[in-house]
């Protein structure tokens, strides 16, 4: 099941930004990024690439998103505001000759950790964990989403995130906050070693 979450979001965001110089592209774009914090039919202009490619697994049957549908969506949105302005790809897709997928999001916002700011990203990134609802962890990573956008070349590899969310919904929260903070610790880790070795 959450390989087919994979699969529909990387089939979604492939044909939006197969050539993102398209007036379709950026149409999509733009209507999934009016669509934030507000009502899903917002957005209606897209639903015909999105649920044309969501597995009948996931599709709803009532007038609600479906767990599945929400993770998509949700992830789309942040996706196209990260690609907002920006000509080169924001989505990193799988290393398939390692057979590894990209790292997820936790990882990635180590990115945003230097010197001068350490402390206040540390601050975000803990207010995004310890969120208590799914429309709050959303509020907090877009917050984070705009900083990588304006502060980091980092890609995201935004179908991953779709299972992340994915899972969160499906009462997963404890795993995904020590999932992401493993990862977002790790790299610092990671970076503290290789000071070490450099001194040396």
């Amino acid at each position: 099941m959450t390989n087919t979450i994979y699969k529909n979001t990387s089939s979604i965001i492939y044909q939006i930004a197969s050539n993102l110089e398209t007036s379709s592209s950026k149409a999509y774009l733009a209507q999934l990024r009016q669509s934030i914090n507000r009502d899903i039919y917002a957005a209606a202009g897209v639903f015909p690439l999105i649920f044309s490619n969501i597995s009948d697994q996931h599709l709803g049957q009532s007038g609600h998103l479906t767990d599945g549908e929400r993770a998509i969506i949700t992830t789309l949105q942040l996706y196209a505001l990260h690609q907002q302005g920006k000509s080169s790809h924001v989505n990193i897709v799988d290393n398939t000759k390692e057979g590894k997928r990209a790292r997820n999001v936790g990882a990635v916002l180590n990115s945003l950790r230097t010197a001068e700011n350490t402390k206040a990203v540390d601050r975000r990134f803990n207010a995004m964990i310890t969120a208590n609802s799914f429309e709050e962890l959303i509020i907090h990573l877009r917050h984070l989403i705009k900083l990588l956008k304006s502060r980091s070349q980092s890609k995201v590899n935004y179908p991953q995130l779709a299972v992340d969310l994915y899972f969160y919904q499906k009462g997963s929260e404890d795993d995904l906050r020590l999932k992401w903070s493993r990862s977002y610790y790790r790299q610092l880790n990671n970076q503290k070693e290789g000071e070490k070795e450099n001194e040396e």
